[in-house]
């Protein structure tokens, strides 16, 4: 029996579609992914990048149109495929962070990140320093009113856990960002704080060591 596969893998390899001009397309990619024009850039360099690793179909067929309407042509093809050629490793693609996109070194491979000083089973053969990553939230009228309610009854306050859950994924992808722009491929002793900066607002900030392992 044929199943359907579940999970596909978006590709781009910096292909433009016919009559669009390039440099277009990479500002309105820019716009798109909310990155800057080096990191754009180096989606064009006509090799073949990861940009989703795995993704449902309906998150495929929405990256397909998203890049199709910015003028750029990414391919779609189902996880694990037998006659799938993998990828040829390419230069860094921004993360998914706010997006979807997931943060990929300069040699193909995911971003290793650990609280740890060290990566059980490789070694460390290049240091990069400090990296770091921070997002500014404020309340939220509304998360406001349902903890006041939670602290009359008791319970969980999923709106701010929620907000915080958003803050460090911001934090953490941003710090991941900036260790791939380095060339590392892992992050060791991963840390997270919290500071506020204005009534209402704090920042999370999170922060290690990049390095490069193999």
């Amino acid at each position: 029996m044929n199943m359907q596969p579940k999970h596909f893998r978006v590709i781009f390899n910096g292909e433009v579609a016919d009559g669009y001009d390039p440099a277009e397309v990479r500002e309105k990619l820019a716009g798109l992914l909310k990155k800057d024009a080096a990191t754009i850039e180096r989606l064009f360099s006509g090799r073949e990048v990861v940009v989703a690793a795995r993704v449902n179909a309906a998150a495929g067929e929405k990256y397909r149109r998203a890049f199709a309407a910015a003028g750029a042509v990414c391919r779609v093809e189902p996880v694990n495929a037998p006659d799938a050629a993998p990828p040829e490793a390419g230069p860094p693609q921004p993360p998914e962070g706010a997006s979807a996109f997931p943060s990929t070194p300069q040699d193909g491979g995911s971003m290793i990140v650990t609280n740890i000083e060290s990566v059980p089973g490789k070694t460390i053969v290049a240091h990069y320093g400090l990296v770091s990553g921070s997002t500014i939230r404020a309340k939220h009228l509304g998360r406001d009113i349902m903890a006041s309610l939670k602290n009359l009854v008791g319970g969980e306050l999923k709106g701010y856990t929620e907000l915080l859950r958003e803050s460090r994924r911001q934090a953490t992808e941003r710090m991941i960002e900036q260790a791939r722009q380095l060339g590392a491929n892992a992050i060791i002793n991963v840390r997270f704080s919290t500071s506020s900066v204005a009534q209402g607002a704090a920042e999370l900030y999170a922060y290690g060591t990049a390095v490069s392992v193999r």
